[in-house]
C-alpha cells in the first residue's frame, strides 16, 4: 500500500480531532484524552500520559490550575474478544489539548496538524483567551530563569568566579541595550530591588531569553575559556541579537515599555483560573 501523503495526513487529522470534540452541559468543547491518544501518533499510553503530564506542567508554571482542563476520568476498554476492563482517562479542555500538541514530538506529522488545528479552528478565540499574553507571558517568565541559570553554568565552566558573575550578565545589557543594567533600571523607572525580568513584557523577555541561550551554546561549541573571553563573547552575542531586532523593525529593548509587576499577572490568573472549569 502507497504511503499516505504528508499533506493528506495532515488534513485527516485536523478532521479527526474536529470528529472528536464533545461540547459539556455548559457549552464547553472537550475531548477525551485516550480518544486522541491514537489521533496524535501516539501507540503507547504511558508515552501520551507524560506528554499530557508536561501540559499541566506548563498550566501550573502559568499560574493556572491544570484541575481546571485536565480532568482525571475512567473509560471502558477492549482487552480482547468481547471483554473489557476499565483504563485511566482524562478530560481535556481546548486549553489543555493546545498545550499537548506544543509539547508533543514535533517529528510526528499528526503534532503539526494538532498544532495548527488548535491555533485555526474556529473557536481560536476561546484558545487565545485561555492561554493568551497573560500565560504566555508568564511562561516566558520561567524560561527566561531556566536561561539564566544556563548562560551562569556556561560562564562558570568557561572560567568566570562566581563574584564576577554580575560582569559578565551586565555585558548582555551593555551590548542588547547599550547601557549598563544600572543606566537601564534607571532609565524605565526601576529601582534597585526591582527584578528586570518581572517588569519585561513578551517580546523584551524573549530578546533576553535567546540572548542568553545563544550565548551559552557559543560559548561552548566555540571553546571559550577564561574571565575576559567570556565577557567578550556575551557582549558580542547581545549586539547581534540588538541589531537582529532593529533589522526585523522592532524598537530596541531599551524603548521596550515596562510592563506591570509580573506578580499581578500571577494574581489575575488564579482569579481567572477559578471561574473556568470544562465540565
Amino acid at each position: 500500500m502507497d504511503e499516505i501523503p504528508p499533506s493528506l495526513e495532515y488534513q485527516s487529522t485536523m478532521s479527526r480531532l474536529e470528529g472528536a470534540k464533545r461540547t459539556s452541559s455548559r457549552g464547553t468543547d472537550f475531548w477525551f484524552a485516550r480518544e486522541i491518544q491514537e489521533l496524535l501518533g501516539y501507540d503507547d499510553w504511558r508515552n501520551f500520559a507524560g506528554v499530557v503530564e508536561r501540559a499541566a506542567t506548563s498550566l501550573q508554571s502559568a499560574g493556572v490550575s491544570p484541575s481546571h482542563h485536565i480532568v482525571e476520568t475512567t473509560t471502558m476498554m477492549g482487552v480482547g474478544k468481547s471483554a473489557q476492563r476499565r483504563a485511566a482517562d482524562f478530560f481535556l479542555s481546548r486549553a489543555a489539548c493546545y498545550l499537548i500538541a506544543m509539547n508533543g514530538d514535533p517529528a510526528k506529522v499528526e503534532i503539526a496538524a494538532a498544532q495548527a488545528y488548535f491555533a485555526v479552528t474556529t473557536r481560536a478565540k476561546e484558545v487565545e483567551d485561555e492561554i493568551g499574553p497573560d500565560e504566555k507571558r508568564l511562561e516566558l517568565r520561567e524560561k527566561v530563569t531556566d536561561s539564566f541559570k544556563a548562560v551562569s553554568r556556561a560562564a562558570h565552566n568557561a572560567g568566570v568566579p562566581s563574584p564576577k558573575l554580575g560582569v559578565f550578565h551586565d555585558a548582555r545589557y551593555q551590548g542588547l541595550y547599550g547601557a549598563s543594567r544600572r543606566d537601564v533600571m534607571r532609565s524605565k523607572g526601576l529601582g534597585e530591588k526591582d527584578n528586570p525580568f518581572d517588569r519585561m513584557g513578551a517580546l523584551e523577555l524573549s530578546a533576553n531569553d535567546f540572548q542568553m541561550n545563544l550565548a551559552a551554546e557559543t560559548m561552548r561549541s566555540e571553546g571559550i575559556k577564561g574571565e575576559a573571553a567570556a565577557i567578550r563573547k556575551n557582549k558580542q552575542v547581545a549586539e547581534k541579537v540588538r541589531k537582529t531586532m532593529i533589522d526585523s523593525g522592532s524598537p530596541p529593548p531599551e524603548e521596550l515599555p515596562v510592563a506591570e509587576p509580573i506578580k499581578n499577572v500571577r494574581k489575575r490568573l488564579v482569579a481567572k483560573a477559578d471561574k473556568r472549569g470544562i465540565t
